[in-house]
């Protein structure tokens, strides 16, 4: 289950935080476009558009990180079924987590009631064992205590 939390918790990141990526990822590229421009005036507005990018990216550093760490994951745990143009199955995974869910506290129901027969049967045990003990006392001769003087 905690494996499943960390894949819905970095597809979340993924798809929430996808559209920021984009945005300056277009900022950068129309900067990029600019600088390649050899027209009048080019190295201004390269500069000026490289300017909106860096600020819009310091505005959304937290978001763009998250994203990116999301991605990551996901291309290290998906391996090579990672498409960066669809979503992770996060539905899916939601839906086994559910089930494991389901299945623990089913177990966990199961377990305490167990325990309880546990105790029950050592209770009946000890009662058994202090009746036998107390029968062999009884049925045994009685022990002379002899003491010379």
């Amino acid at each position: 289950m905690e494996t499943l939390d960390e894949h819905i918790r970095n597809s979340g990141n993924y798809k929430w935080y996808r559209g920021n990526k984009a945005q300056y990822d277009k900022l950068y590229a129309q900067y990029e476009t600019i600088k390649n421009t050899k027209r009048f005036g080019a190295e201004r507005r390269a500069q000026k558009a490289l300017n909106t990018a860096n600020e819009y990216y310091e505005t959304h550093r937290t978001e763009i990180a998250l994203f990116e760490s999301a991605e990551r994951y996901l291309k290290d745990m998906l391996q090579g079924r990672f498409d960066a143009d669809k979503l992770p199955p996060i539905i899916k995974w939601s839906a086994e987590r559910g089930k494991l869910a389901a299945e623990q506290k089913r177990l966990n129901q199961e377990y305490v009631s167990l325990k309880g027969e546990v105790k029950e049967v050592e209770k009946i045990r000890r009662d058994v064992d202090d009746i036998i003990r107390e029968e062999t006392r009884r049925t045994r001769p009685p022990r002379a205590h002899d003491v010379e003087l």
